[in-house]
């Protein structure tokens, strides 16, 4: 069955299950009775659900009590998110550029299910710690709305959570809009700057729940962490015996032949026979499995640069390369001595897992021949499964340095869900859960906990990553997200300084609509131009 018959068939039931589910909400859609109850749908198609109560309207009269230490809180946030809107839209605006000039081709990475950052959609996103960190955004990024109001007089109607199809989607409170913003018939109950206020909490607070969970998991979590000294199954080549086994990429090999097996160069010398009694670990659970082949050592290639000359002669990465014009490869070392002696325009011949090929080199800085690969370190091959050292400590480093890496450890950090770890966990990293948690272990006090310990950290990770990128987004200058209706008001009272109150007004809904329009064309570029190539300059 071809993909596109199996996509289409899964469209067909997706409208199916779509159209039931719409079917049965119609009842809803006008009916005075459930929404006195507080159920309401939205739109022509009701898939939406809101469910209010004002059940919890006197909590919130309680907390915010505090209204001086409130509107501290607030009015100090409110240049925090005036960065973040800029910062983040300047970010946005590059990678529409970037994708303009030079689209992507399409992949995982870009593919429209992972744009949108709802946990199950995303493949980058795990199922169960996503909803738990959106959970905790929304409901901390809502009161923190509901609180302000409260402080600064603004009524409160109700508050509640929004369903899509049977999935809870966003929590809300819901301050009365005309004491807000005012109506044509009436002026807002509150001024510019409490307004700014109420509309900055939210933000604040993902800002302010981020930054104690990052600096829980950076400091006393990730301090807690040790490294174990663990083999693990790198890469399986297609219909090879390895393959046929029952061999899987990060399997955690544990015993080869009764022996416990922690390294390459003990893993080589076991395998020197050709044929190996495997005990590995796989999800928490250990498997016996036997491999033969001849073995060899090498280094892994995880990348070939485009139009490189390991490109133009077909070299293919996840391939093992152990020789190059005869001499043996067994690491890094040697692969460097050896190319350290090369010269530009040399041929060389390429002894790899996956064949031979012949490359002839560019110059690279220095004068060395350029062969244009990437290498994610030594490995040992056999019966088409490549054994490589897991790099624990090396990822325990990177991340202990992320928060003292300035712009680049942050921006590292939004994109470390997707981009993994490179030699580690290329396929994004999804903290410490799975095969990873085979390779580290919990030491000291941490110890006590066990492999629990590990939910601490993934809780931690993905808290705070959820509240970070959600406050961001939700800086971003375009009604009716959070960041447009301050960037409106702030817009406005400076045009008000240099021109009349109507003016101003009248200036302000066009830079807004302009912007708007601008934000919503870069994500549109960003869904669309991995899938064109006539956007290219």
């Amino acid at each position: 069955m071809t993909l596109s018959l199996i996509l289409g068939d899964w469209l067909i039931i997706a409208a199916i299950i779509i159209g039931c589910y719409a079917l049965f909400l119609l009842p809803l859609q006008n009916s005075e009775v459930w929404r006195r109850r507080g159920v309401t749908t939205w739109g022509p198609l009701p898939l939406l659900i809101f469910f209010r109560t004002t059940r919890g309207l006197d909590l919130l009269n309680r907390l915010s009590r505090p209204k001086r230490l409130w509107r501290l809180l607030a009015t100090a946030g409110v240049p925090l998110v005036v960065l973040g809107m800029f910062c983040f839209l300047s970010v946005l605006l590059l990678i529409s550029y970037l994708m303009i000039q030079s689209p992507p081709e399409p992949s995982n990475y870009n593919a429209p299910r992972n744009i949108l950052l709802i946990p199950g959609l995303n493949e980058y996103i795990p199922f169960v710690w996503g909803w738990i960190a959106l959970f905790v955004t929304m409901v901390v990024h809502e009161f923190a709305h509901g609180i302000l109001a409260r402080v600064e007089g603004v009524r409160v109607k109700s508050m509640g959570i929004v369903t899509l199809l049977f999935a809870p989607v966003a929590a809300f409170v819901e301050p009365d809009e005309e004491e807000l913003f005012g109506s044509p018939e009436k002026a807002p109950a509150v001024k510019r700057g409490a307004r700014i206020r109420i509309l900055s909490a939210g933000v604040v607070s993902n800002f302010a729940v981020a930054a104690i969970a990052m600096a829980l998991f950076f400091g006393p979590v990730i301090g807690s962490i040790t490294p174990l000294e663990r083999v693990v199954v790198a890469d399986v080549q297609s219909s090879s015996f390895g393959e046929e086994a029952g061999f899987q990429r990060n399997m955690v090999l544990a015993q080869v032949n009764g022996m416990e097996a922690d390294n390459l160069t003990w893993l080589y010398r076991s395998l020197s026979q050709g044929s190996a009694e495997m005990r590995v670990l796989q999800d928490n659970k250990f498997r016996e499995m036997a491999l033969k082949g001849q073995p060899s050592r090498g280094i892994m290639v995880v990348s070939v640069f485009q139009d490189s000359p390991a490109a133009e002669a077909g070299l293919p990465p996840r391939s093992v390369i152990s020789a190059i014009d005869g001499v043996p490869i067994a690491g890094l070392g040697e692969f460097r001595s050896y190319m350290n002696g090369t010269l530009a325009g040399q041929n060389i011949t390429v002894a790899t897992s996956k064949g031979i090929y012949q490359i002839r080199l560019t110059s690279k800085p220095g004068g060395y021949g350029f062969i244009g690969i990437g290498i994610s370190g030594d490995a040992v091959y056999m019966g088409g499964v490549t054994f490589q050292q897991a790099p624990s400590g090396q990822v325990l480093s990177l991340l202990k340095a992320v928060p003292s890496s300035g712009i680049g450890g942050f921006l590292y950090l939004l994109s470390l869900p997707f981009s993994g770890i490179s030699g580690f966990s290329e396929k994004g990293f999804p903290g410490f859960s799975g095969w990873i948690t085979d390779v580290f272990q919990p030491a000291g006090w941490a110890g006590l906990l066990g492999n629990k310990f590990f939910w601490i950290a993934n809780l931690l990770l993905w808290v705070g990553w959820v509240n970070l990128y959600a406050g961001l987004f939700n800086c971003l200058p375009a009604v009716p997200l959070d960041g447009g209706h301050i960037f409106r008001d702030l817009i406005q009272a400076a045009l008000e300084r240099v021109v009349s109150a109507k003016e101003a007004e009248r200036i302000t809904r066009t830079v807004v609509a302009l912007l708007a329009w601008l934000i919503l064309t870069s994500l549109i570029i960003t869904v669309v131009a991995p899938f064109t190539r006539s956007f290219a300059l």
